[in-house]
């Protein structure tokens, strides 16, 4: 393919302008649905953080269990807090424009190698990797909850450094040496994408190599300019986090990293059934007429993780990008894209692998495969649009496009179902006096999507006394176990046993107990004593008179009292 004349410069964001305000119409309209729905789970900490500590005690995260360093962050959501307070309005729009922004660099960025790269249909192949972004299921963590805006914050420095580069590499213009460094320094105290940024920033000075007549030249100033720098600094955050704090590696640890020689090589892998086929989506039980074929997506997750498949998976990835190496000069600018969109992806893809994989309900730890899927949708936007046939190719583009819509459209009923059960469950809590009370099941999440976790000291309490400052509870309060719910009519009922032992069990099946975030298990506190028994309901006995205490039991979005004077089933 003849290589077009190279514009002066870059598609700038003035040319994207129009494209931002659909993309962000598009994402207004689509996550409506969810826009009073990220103030759950770990958003309940940091707004008692943010309003109750002194300011250097939340800027370094004081009192948190995960230690890390996101003072950068920290500063970021302070400022936007003093102005805008816990406004959810505020902090959706927000996101929403924080997703667009990086939407549309996502845009620019490969819009403009595939233009230097001769590719004549480089304006609809970034469309469409955009918008398939956009309307991803599996995004809607990170647009919707606001613990996660460190990933839209990250993937924007991201994005925003790689644009810079490939600015430089058309200008030589220092100034964008600077705006990089001086990011990418911001970005080594907030997210850990930074560990991937100099690695991505020095791929790209490799392919403008052989795309600009002054890319030769490039390449070796890019690498001393960008790479080296941003290599030094991510050196020195790795030796501060260790002076500081004895280990090399936030958030997870040295030893997370480490484990990886015996599990977890074969999530990458699991990360593509998720996001290309929709895995995630599949249903548990597969059946073809009357026959059952099993849980089919377990079977596929097996597979991953077994020797066969992580040999296929990293075999074909270094055989791919060896035979692109060794063919580079005779391959096609949309190969070549192709080929650095792929590195792209399989580095991001190694990154996130210690982290913790969610193969039990939707949404949860979707937020990881926030930085992989712009550059896999933009790869499989130029696959699209390397079919021949136009029919073909738009006919799996609507498939493509409406299935990740129908699924994207699902999640956020899911998350504003949650959303109002939480806020009828926190303004409507009967009076309790000053008596101890105990909430028999939480809602945990529905579907996936956060709502209350089970936790010690009582998350109930915690989101209560934030958002619902007006009607303080007054006496001790224990949450005793959470559940997922399926619907929003899911619920449990009690029993009382005796004058101190009441039975709890759920009115629906397909869920389970929780306690704090994890599988419901036995335990015990000066209050009561919890034991969950074989058939999946559990008994709690009172350790002091029950005239003490007052006990509630969730069915839907209401509160019901158990009224500990009868003995048959309540519900």
């Amino acid at each position: 393919m003849q290589q077009r004349s190279h514009s002066p410069s870059p598609i700038t964001p003035v040319k994207a302008g129009m494209l931002f305000v659909c993309l962000w119409a598009l994402m207004f309209v689509l996550y409506l649905p969810a826009a009073k729905a990220g103030f759950v789970s770990d958003f309940t900490g940091w707004l008692q953080q943010v309003r109750y500590r002194p300011f250097w005690e939340y800027m370094n995260r004081s009192g948190f269990k995960v230690v890390s360093m996101y003072q950068g962050t920290q500063f970021v959501t302070w400022v936007y807090y003093q102005l805008f307070g816990a406004s959810e309005w505020a902090w959706h729009i927000l996101f929403i424009t924080l997703h667009t922004a990086n939407a549309t660099l996502l845009y620019i960025l490969c819009a403009t190698l595939l233009r230097d790269a001769g590719v004549e249909q480089y304006r609809p192949i970034g469309y469409t990797g955009v918008v398939l972004f956009c309307v991803s299921p599996y995004v809607s963590e990170v647009v919707v909850w606001e613990p996660s805006f460190h990933y839209l914050q990250g993937l924007l420095i991201l994005l925003l450094v790689l644009v810079w580069v490939q600015r430089y590499c058309y200008t030589g213009e220092r100034r964008y040496v600077w705006y990089a460094c001086v990011a990418y320094l911001f970005s080594i105290h907030t997210l850990e994408v930074f560990y991937i940024t100099p690695w991505l920033a020095l791929s790209l000075g490799w392919f403008y190599k052989g795309q600009l007549p002054q890319g030769k030249a490039m390449f070796g100033r890019v690498a001393r300019y960008f790479f080296l720098p941003m290599l030094l600094l991510f050196a020195l955050r790795l030796l501060e986090y260790r002076l500081l704090y004895g280990d090399w590696v936030s958030r997870i640890g040295s030893q997370t990293v480490l484990s990886l020689q015996d599990a977890g090589l074969g999530k990458p892998l699991k990360y593509l059934f998720h996001l290309l086929p929709l895995g995630r989506y599949l249903p548990a039980e597969w059946h073809i007429g009357s026959a059952s074929m099993g849980d089919l997506r377990s079977n596929i997750y097996a597979f991953c993780d077994s020797g066969v498949g992580m040999t296929m998976f990293y075999g074909g990835c270094v055989s791919c990008f060896a035979w692109g190496l060794l063919r580079y000069g005779k391959m096609s600018g949309r190969a070549k894209v192709a080929l650095l969109l792929g590195v792209w992806t399989f580095i991001a893809l190694l990154l996130i692998t210690p982290l913790w994989f969610g193969d039990l309900l939707l949404i949860v730890y979707d937020r990881y495969t926030y930085f992989t899927i712009p550059f896999l949708f933009m790869l499989v936007a130029i696959g699209i649009w390397s079919i021949r046939g136009r029919y073909v190719r738009v006919a799996l583009l609507v498939v493509l496009l409406l299935a990740n819509l129908r699924y994207t459209i699902q999640v956020n009923r899911y998350w504003g179902k949650g959303a109002r059960i939480v806020d009828r469950l926190l303004h409507h809590l009967p009076e309790t006096g000053d008596r101890t009370v105990i909430l028999l099941n939480m809602p945990e999440s529905m579907h996936g999507a956060p709502m209350m976790s089970a936790s010690d000291p009582s998350e109930y309490k915690l989101m209560r006394d934030l958002l619902v400052p007006e009607r303080p509870i007054k006496g001790k309060v224990y949450d005793a176990l959470s559940f997922n719910m399926v619907t929003p009519d899911d619920g449990a009922h009690a029993q009382v046993l005796n004058d101190s032992t009441i039975r709890v069990k759920l009115n629906q099946y397909g869920t389970w107990w929780w306690y704090q975030a994890m599988g419901g298990h036995d335990y015990e506190n000066e209050d009561y004593k919890l034991r969950i028994n074989p058939g999946g309901d559990y008994d709690l006995t009172l350790k002091k008179p029950a005239n003490g205490y007052i006990l509630f039991y969730q069915v839907g979005d209401k509160w019901k009292q158990v009224d500990m004077s009868k003995t048959y089933e309540q519900y």
